[in-house]
């Protein structure tokens, strides 16, 4: 079977024919006009090729789907799933289902936690968002965005909660600043038995002087 696609109509004709410089000249320039052509329906093809869609037409894309949570800040590859499952979002809008997948969409990573899940309120649910990196104030104003426009409207939020993979390697170190207060623990008295022979030394300016006790009699 011969392609269409960059293919010439003397490979379809007889030796004596296609062997004639003009047929040939006269079937790649037509082969050249055919490639064209083909070239303007794939572009046309808008729905089944948001794959290769450049990232102006995923924007004018999601403007007319009305794409949910859609942002023209979005890197080229969140922009594709969310197009692509417009209508999917649309058909499952303010599920469980449909919030997951934006938000892994979206973030990459993170779920929602119905309220009988935790024991929360009846309609409220919490949510998770990041899996590994820093999620920033920023990006939870992002994810408030988006939760808002995909969420039932009966549903309240009651917490965010971050979640960062930690590995063994680089160490994790932990620090701790006291501020504004300090701790005091007092401890019990110690009772110290002077001997006989006590030598007391101090260091004052480079200087060590030696003290020596009497002795003491025993009893």
């Amino acid at each position: 079977m011969i392609k269409l696609r960059g293919s010439l109509f003397t490979q379809t004709m007889p030796n004596n024919l296609a062997s004639q410089t003009e047929t040939q000249a006269f079937a790649y320039a037509l082969g050249r006009q055919i490639d064209k052509l083909l070239d303007y329906a794939d572009a046309a093809r808008v729905y089944a090729a948001i794959d290769t869609a450049p990232e102006t037409l995923l924007d004018y894309l999601a403007v007319e789907l009305r794409t949910p949570s859609y942002s023209e800040t979005y890197s080229l590859e969140v922009k594709r799933v969310l197009v692509k499952n417009s209508l999917i979002f649309y058909a499952k809008m303010g599920t469980p289902y449909a919030v997951n997948e934006i938000i892994n969409a979206i973030f990459g990573g993170g779920q929602i936690e119905e309220w009988y899940e935790y024991g929360g309120a009846p309609h409220h649910f919490s949510a998770y968002v990041g899996t590994g990196g820093a999620v920033g104030p920023d990006e939870l104003d992002e994810f408030r965005r988006v939760l808002s426009s995909v969420k039932r409207r009966s549903s309240w939020l009651d917490n965010i909660t971050t979640v960062t993979e930690m590995t063994a390697e680089p160490p994790v170190q932990i620090g701790a600043v006291m501020c504004g207060s300090i701790m005091e623990t007092p401890l019990p008295p110690v009772f110290v038995q002077i001997p006989a022979m006590v030598y007391v030394g101090s260091a004052v300016c480079g200087t060590i002087t030696e003290t020596t006790l009497p002795k003491i009699e025993e009893v």
